[in-house]
């Protein structure tokens, strides 16, 4: 099978980073997340991912109901929205066919509302609000595959660190420094272990599975983020030499953040999504794709912001 064939077949179940989840609803899209997915492991070189994602957090939610702001008790703020357009930039090195290394870097423009309530009355009082655009945790992932005799099956295993880049200072215009979840960076150094597998099959069709945990190894100014894991199982199938239409199951579950900065009572996690999408190969060795990812199954700790739907649309080169 050619280069331009396996593009054109599993592009669309390239990049995306693990998601931070919390009660302001600073976030990610989950997707299948590295060029492994794209079925390409016989290439050699550079590869570069930009990719352009939208997740709008303006939906409060505690358990598996989504509440009005009106339900809301007992709060010391009422969360109205959290919204994230995040550039995900991905540059990896496969020095041969077993053996990459990627570095991938988040820069997040996010823009979050909350109106404060009254301790003694209940009642709605100023509202706060948070707008920046900053680098966010940087990731450093190294992964070793095997060489199969199948030509079309192939699996990985991925580790590395996400690096505490991203600022955590971030404040407002009236000096009021965000809380921890929703600052671009965590402050912590994550562990991240990842494992996945690929199929091709009948010429036009592949499967993909990925796991892939991520763990902070300390805490940081007293925060520390919940235990991360996403499963997802994604399915391509080739329309043409050029087309190509997907669809991923994608799984997300996070631990309470801990730690006297932390609101563990309002964070944490489960999260099934449906994420449709389409590919085009513009060039030999270069891909434009879109998905849109529309949770089907969404439980919380607490209260918390959580999307309708995200859309991500991203291009991909090899060299």
């Amino acid at each position: 099978m050619t280069t331009l064939r396996r593009l054109a077949l599993c592009a669309v179940l390239g990049a995306a980073t693990g998601a931070a989840h919390a009660s302001c609803g600073a976030t990610y899209c989950t997707l299948l997340n590295d060029r492994f997915a794209l079925g390409t492991w016989d290439h050699i070189g550079w590869s570069a991912d930009f990719r352009l994602e939208s997740v709008a957090q303006n939906r409060l939610r505690s358990g598996t109901r989504t509440l009005s702001a009106a339900e809301v008790s007992g709060e010391e703020a009422i969360e109205r929205r959290t919204r994230n357009l995040n550039m995900v930039s991905t540059v990896e090195r496969s020095f041969d066919r077993q053996w990459s290394v990627a570095l991938r870097l988040p820069l997040v423009r996010r823009d979050h509302l909350h109106d404060l309530v009254d301790a003694t009355t209940g009642a709605i009082g100023p509202a706060e609000r948070w707008t920046f655009t900053k680098v966010g945790d940087a990731q450093v992932l190294g992964r070793w595959q095997s060489v199969a005799d199948a030509p079309d099956f192939s699996w990985a295993l991925t580790g590395g660190l996400q690096l505490p880049t991203g600022d955590r200072q971030v404040v407002n215009s009236d000096g009021t420094r965000a809380e921890r979840s929703l600052q671009p960076g965590s402050g912590t150094t994550d562990l991240v272990l990842g494992l996945s597998a690929r199929m091709a099959f009948g010429g036009a069709d592949a499967l993909s599975l990925q796991a892939t945990l991520a763990q902070a190894l300390a805490a940081r100014e007293d925060y520390k983020p919940g235990r991360r894991l996403d499963v997802s199982a994604g399915w391509s199938h080739a329309i043409s030499t050029q087309w190509s239409a997907a669809l991923q199951i994608n799984l997300s579950n996070r631990a309470r953040d801990s730690g006297s900065q932390s609101e563990p009572d309002n964070s944490g996690s489960t999260t099934l999504s449906l994420s449709p999408g389409a590919t085009v190969s513009v060039a030999p060795q270069s891909i434009v794709y879109a998905y849109l990812q529309v949770p089907v199954y969404q439980k919380v700790n607490g209260i918390q912001l959580v999307p309708q739907s995200s859309l991500a649309i991203g291009y991909t080169q090899l060299f």
